[in-house]
């Protein structure tokens, strides 16, 4: 204990043990009260002796453990010498060689050398010496002045008188203990703030490990979260690769996108006049809220992306290019395709914003994260969209006439045989026109092949113009088209022709900025089950109706 208090080493906490044992030795002999204890007054006269001989001894290892860094090697030739001296005479005592009391003279005057040495040594370090290390050789020079001064009133150089040399131990006992209650207390003190501070690193390590624990049970929510969000992407996908046309993928995302974005609340708008303007085609998670623009003007294209809003980009990745809406922070999202014929087309525009339950920090749906999941989903599905839409364009490629724009001949065979059948199991007329512009020939001959193509395409576009939604015009080819008119008796289409074969001879046509003149028609009309006993024959009335046309000077209508 006292080691722990006064700071130093085993052996110093032994030399103090040992001159407390010493002392006590000393003056408990010295009384009365030491022939109650052991009635062996010779006994107690080695004890005594022995004891005031180890004195030095234990001063003098006390003292080589405080300078041991500058190797005191008088303090170790002291104590070694009087630990000899100690044990010589004590043991030829005990064999009769030597009386004891003999053996105090010679150890007074060792004794009195060994002090003087070790005070020459104390006095030069003794500033550099911990306060309670010179309290104890204070306390310990008190009591050998006084036995010094017993020694000199033992050999007659003073005057004989009692010294109180008991009162030396007792001032050394004391310092001893003061020294050992201070240290005990400053002791206590670092106890009760190590103990403070174990207790606050034990909360900090308690509180990191659930702060761990509350973050990978974040952690796993947030992969299920993502995976749940993957799953819909998917799902989504797969029910697009089912579409046919675009028109269909529209219905698809207004009714799954709003999983996708959950718990974002948003806006989907579907694209209208060819970019022009944007439509409202859903909104979700606006509740009692005031109601979103139902259209948005972009005469110079789709807004730019949206910024994420600041709070949300600690761990997104920065590529991200435009402006953020201040009032309501939302992040606009293109969902583009890729046409073969007008490059990235935006189709759709995505608005996404946090709702204000899950815009405060530290809720577990990672809202940069998911942004950046909604980014790539919205990418997917754009692929997904192309997709469908190079397959639509190819469809056209191959049932639409290219300098006409009208349908072409392979659309109209399939077509032919599905209205027939059509008009088979309904019991509905199917009216057939076949158109072939005059003396074609003649007009490229004279006006070059530019202008010719220049006349098809004007003779399309009042074809296109003139007929009806549920009828189909085709090119047949060259300067050949047919019109299939579902539902038109032989009446109504013969009427319908001779209209048509009037609008193109009133029409212009214009090539290079110059007018070209007027070109006319002649037309062939067959009609069932007027005409013919099966529409499968339709086609070749038609044909002879347009031959017997031209044969009777062309610019005419004839009908099977």
């Amino acid at each position: 204990m006292i080691f722990a208090l006064l700071q130093t080493e085993k052996k110093s906490f032994g030399s103090i043990a040992l001159f407390s044992l010493s002392s006590a030795v000393l003056l408990l002999s010295d009384s009365q009260a030491s022939q109650l204890i052991w009635n062996l007054p010779m006994m107690w006269d080695y004890l005594a002796a022995g004891s005031y001989y180890m004195l030095p001894v234990a001063m003098a290892l006390l003292l080589e453990q405080w300078f041991s860094d500058r190797r005191p090697w008088l303090i170790n030739l002291v104590w070694k010498i009087h630990l000899v001296y100690a044990v010589v005479a004590i043991g030829l005592a005990l064999m009769g060689v030597v009386d004891l009391s003999s053996t105090y003279p010679p150890f007074d005057a060792l004794l009195l050398a060994s002090l003087a040495t070790v005070t020459v040594v104390v006095v030069k370090r003794f500033r550099q010496l911990k306060i309670e290390q010179q309290i104890i050789l204070a306390a310990y020079g008190v009591f050998c002045s006084l036995l010094v001064v017993d020694m000199a009133v033992a050999h007659g150089v003073l005057p004989w008188g009692r010294v109180p040399v008991s009162w030396g131990t007792l001032v050394f006992s004391l310092a001893v203990v003061m020294i050992s209650l201070w240290h005990y207390a400053r002791t206590q003190q670092a106890l009760h703030r190590l103990n403070l501070s174990l207790e606050q690193q034990v909360t900090e390590r308690t509180q990191k490990a659930e702060s761990l624990a509350r973050r990978e049970q974040a952690r796993v929510r947030l992969l299920t979260f993502e995976n749940e969000k993957t799953r819909v992407l998917n799902d989504i996908n797969g029910e697009l690769q089912d579409c046919i046309s675009l028109n269909q993928t529209f219905h698809i995302l207004a009714r799954r996108l709003p999983d996708l974005c959950s718990p974002l609340r948003g806006r989907l708008y579907q694209r209208v006049e060819n970019g022009s303007a944007y439509e409202l085609l859903t909104r979700w998670g606006y509740a009692g809220e005031p109601e979103s623009p139902l259209r948005i003007e972009t005469p110079e294209g789709p807004p730019p992306h949206s910024q994420i809003p600041a709070r949300h980009v600690q761990d997104l990745d920065q590529s991200w290019s435009g402006w953020q809406k201040d009032e309501d922070e939302s992040l606009c999202l293109w969902i583009n395709l890729q046409s073969a014929t007008e490059g990235a087309v935006t189709m759709a525009l995505l608005f996404v914003e946090v709702p204000d339950e899950f815009a405060a920090d530290g809720t577990d749906y990672g809202v940069a994260r998911l942004f950046q999941t909604l980014s790539q989903g919205v990418q997917k599905i754009g692929i997904a969209l192309s997709s469908i839409s190079l397959r639509e364009e190819l469809q056209k490629y191959s049932y639409e006439d290219a300098l006409t724009g009208l349908k072409n001949r392979r659309y109209f065979d399939q077509l032919l045989e599905h209205e027939s059948a059509v008009a088979l199991r309904g019991d509905q007329p199917l009216s057939l026109l076949m158109v072939d512009i005059d003396h074609f020939k003649r007009f490229n001959d004279t006006h070059g092949h530019e202008a010719g193509d220049s006349a098809l395409k004007a003779v399309a576009g009042v074809l296109a113009r003139h007929f009806r939604d549920s009828d189909v015009v085709c090119r047949f080819g060259g300067e050949e088209f047919v019109i299939i008119m579902a539902g038109s008796t032989a009446k109504a289409a013969y009427d319908k022709a001779r209209e048509l074969a009037h609008a193109v001879r009133a029409m212009p046509v214009e090539h290079g900025g110059f007018e070209l003149g007027h070109v006319t028609i002649s037309v062939g009309v067959s009609s069932w089950p007027e005409c013919s006993d099966s529409p499968d024959s339709l086609l070749g009335l038609a044909d002879r109706a347009l031959y017997r046309a031209k044969e009777a000077g062309r610019d005419r209508v004839e009908i099977s």
